[in-house]
């Protein structure tokens, strides 16, 4: 017999025609068989379907189909294939099967005159014939109904993986399914009592005699509703049960999968380290030992730090190659810092410990109108070997937010310092305040691109700000300008800026998400940085580009700053569409460059801008163009002007962290800062002075008392809901959370008190986090 079968949801419809009968001229000898998951054989869609088939061809490429009943779907063993048969049993479904087609994947057409299907596939097509135009139709319907469902299905489980990303996100996923799932639990208990109810009253009205029909018929309707609603709240329930134990069992494999490739990573990082420590044995290298209380092999300890941010782009932390996660710091990210530069002289810790003393013994407040003199030198970074796979072989197995951070990896620089650090070229946006518009936005684009100037070799990560830690910079005596940051937010970590110069003023919200690829990691950052010119109404925001950290594990790291940052003129309409050029073996452009074009409102090429972002960028007038769009080209001036060049770096910064000048000056005491800045965090500064054995000390216990306060918090949120009171959630001390009217995101607004506070040395607000 020949088969042909369609998989529409679990309806399976077949049609077989005896081949025997057909070769004796018995054509018109029919057998059809339906099959259904609940095997109701009324509720016709059409007629019986007898004698529908005349012929049924040996060639796969022509077939007759069969008439078909309504039956019901579910999306537990739904299929999506066409498949053709050349015998008649369905037993033999999968294992006699002449070819099949993804109707996912694949077109169906049409053709009115001679009633014949066309299924096309990348591989294969099959030409089909129908009975006649109703026959057509409707199998038509029911291929494109089945190509559609099909699709959805993909999607959603597209969906559900998504759902499932990595660390915290996953967690988060888990909960809320966790919250629905009880939800429709309640809802079946609540209906299940109802039905409980209405059947004890329908039991009472039946053994009363002279209770009436009509009251008795009421009761008896009540009861047949609510045995639907339970019917529905249980089928709803063992839905969702059914589709979130999928999405759990994709949550498993994907931690498993994740799990194998960080171990296959650390074994052969294990096997190069081994090597090298042989090769270091045999020719009489003498390998130091690490501060005992930076390490343990007592697996059970679990060291945690405030949630890590790489900071990218603009933000200068997102050059140091970190990683956000919940409660600590990623492998990843010591790894990225282990493969840094790490050079220092051999001084030892006691001119480290008297230069330190200088400084705080030389606090003065800057005299009023003389600039201050500022520190030009910092402690050399002590040259201590790493025994890298003591610390990885404990990372086995152990969620990456649970894997200890030694100060080792760091600089003696907070997040929020970093970001101050942008800064450092902030005299173009001084200088961009009396510029047309057009010519302004070039100075705006050289100031987002030089935030990246540095990420080729800082990559060390930045010290992790507690919630609520502050800082900042008052530089309004030499460089014209002021600067606030707070961590805002803990759970996701983030962070608000505030600066104030001459004839501009810049505000951000940083934030990022991280995607670990084994390789590779890469950084989105989240947010908008907005540039405001107060004399005119010039108002332009853009959003930092993605930062990518190479050869995560094994390998020479180095750090790359690509794809495209749209710079808006909220004022004038303008748009500059920077792009940042990733790097590769094959491509034309070199490396680290970057390229935009200024256009009008209309759209139209004004000025170009091109560079490097690790060292200069110029500014060209367009002369003529041609195309539009992408496809935009460009006539250039000769010679074009250049707006920003990179500061050459201070004697011996190699072995200085290879900080820049300015961010030598960022963790110089001062007096009269509030007591949550960043320069009074004590891990930090032993750090800084050499004593990194102190620092790993005063870390944890730090860390130890944010978690204590975090718990305190936790419990009384859960409460007060429990009471159901209102729990106000964490606020910003400097900063509240609005509406960015412009962009449509969330972000928060500087409440210009920071600086009154200072001057009345009003500190009231501030909690001891250190």
């Amino acid at each position: 017999m020949i088969q042909r079968k369609a998989d529409i949801g679990n309806g399976i419809a077949s049609a077989c025609v005896d081949k025997q009968q057909q070769q004796r001229g018995k054509g018109k000898s029919v057998e059809a068989t339906v099959e259904g998951d609940k095997g109701k054989t009324g509720n016709r869609l059409m007629t019986n379907f007898g004698r529908r088939l005349r012929k049924a061809r040996r060639n796969i490429s022509q077939c007759y189909f069969p008439q078909r009943r309504r039956r019901s779907y579910s999306d537990e063993d739904f299929c999506s294939a066409y498949e053709f048969f050349p015998n008649g049993s369905p037993a033999e479904v999968g294992q006699s099967c002449r070819g099949n087609i993804n109707l996912q994947e694949a077109r169906i057409l049409s053709d009115k005159a001679t009633n014949s299907i066309v299924i096309s596939a990348a591989s294969q097509n099959f030409h089909l014939k129908a009975q006649n135009d109703i026959d057509r139709a409707q199998w038509l319907k029911a291929l494109e109904y089945a190509r559609h469902r099909a699709i959805k299905q993909a999607e959603s489980d597209e969906d559900d993986e998504a759902a499932f990303g990595a660390g915290e996100d996953r967690a988060l996923a888990l909960a809320q399914a966790h919250k629905q799932l009880e939800s429709k639990l309640n809802e079946l208990r609540t209906a299940g009592g109802l039905l409980e109810k209405h059947s004890d009253e329908l039991v009472r009205c039946l053994n009363d005699p002279e209770i009436e029909r009509k009251t008795l018929c009421e009761r008896a309707t009540l009861l047949k509703i609510t045995t639907a609603a339970v019917v529905k709240a249980a089928e709803d329930f063992v839905d969702f049960a059914d589709r979130g134990t999928r999405k759990l069992g994709k949550a498993v494999m994907s931690e498993q999968k994740e799990k194998i490739v960080l171990q296959e990573q650390l074994e052969a990082l294990a096997k190069q380290h081994s090597s090298l420590e042989r090769a270091a044995t045999i020719s009489g290298t003498v390998v130091g030992k690490l501060p005992l209380s930076a390490y343990s092999d007592m697996e059970d300890d679990e060291f945690h730090d405030a949630p890590e941010e790489l900071s990218i782009g603009g933000d200068k932390d997102s050059r140091a190659g970190t990683e956000t996660s919940e409660e600590g710091e990623s492998a990843t990210t010591e790894r990225a810092s282990a493969m840094g530069s790490q050079r220092a002289t051999a001084n030892g810790s006691h001119e480290l410990a008297a230069e330190q003393s200088g400084n705080e013994k030389s606090l003065a407040k800057a005299t009023p109108g003389a600039p201050r003199k500022r520190r030009s030198t910092i402690p050399d970074r002590p040259d201590l070997p790493i025994n890298l796979w003591s610390i990885m072989k404990n990372c086995i197995g152990k969620e990456l937010s649970k894997i200890p951070m030694p100060v080792n990896f760091s600089e003696p620089l907070s997040v929020l310092q970093r970001i101050t650090e942008d800064l450092e070229y902030a005299h173009l946006l001084e200088t961009a305040s009396d510029k047309n518009p057009f010519v302004q936005m070039c100075y705006v684009a050289a100031y987002a691109v030089s935030n990246y100037s540095t990420t080729g070799n800082r990559k060390n990560k930045p010290f992790n700000p507690l919630l609520g830690e502050t800082y900042e910079c008052d530089r309004s005596d030499d460089l014209g300008w002021k600067s606030l940051a707070e961590q805002v937010s803990h759970h996701p970590p983030a962070a608000a800026h505030h600066a104030e110069g001459r004839g501009w003023i810049m505000h951000q919200d940083f934030t990022m998400t991280s995607r670990f690829r084994g390789k590779y990691l890469s950084v989105i950052p989240v947010g908008y940085t907005h540039v405001l010119f107060p004399g005119s109404t010039n108002h332009y925001t853009y959003r930092k580009i993605t930062t990518t950290v190479h050869n995560i594990i094994v390998g020479k790291l180095w750090i790359d700053n690509h794809g495209e940052m749209e710079i808006t003129n909220h004022g004038t309409g303008h748009v500059l569409r920077l792009k940042f050029f990733p790097y590769s073996y094959f491509s034309r452009e070199p490396p680290r460059k970057i390229f935009g074009i200024v256009r009008d409102s209309e759209g139209h090429p004004q000025y170009a801008v091109q560079g490097m972002w690790d060292s200069y960028v110029d500014m060209f007038k367009v002369l003529s163009y041609t195309g539009s769009g992408e496809k935009t080209k460009v006539d250039l001036e000769e010679e074009g002007t250049r707006i920003w060049s990179i500061n050459s770096p201070p004697p011996g910064f190699e072995r200085m962290h290879n900080f820049s000048r300015l961010a030598i000056e960022l963790n110089e005491p001062e007096e009269g800062v509030a007591p949550t800045d960043s320069r009074l965090r004590p891990d930090q500064r032993l750090m800084e002075i050499g004593k990194w054995d102190e620092s790993n000390s005063k870390k944890l216990e730090i860390e130890e008392k944010q978690r204590a306060v975090r718990r305190s918090r936790e419990a009384e949120a859960e409460r007060a809901v429990k009471k159901g009171l209102p729990y106000e959630e964490y606020k910003p001390f400097w900063f509240t959370k609005v509406n960015d009217e412009l962009t449509g995101s969330l972000m928060h607004k500087y409440t210009h008190e920071y600086w009154e506070s200072k001057e009345k040395q009003d500190w009231t607000r501030c909690p001891n986090i250190f």
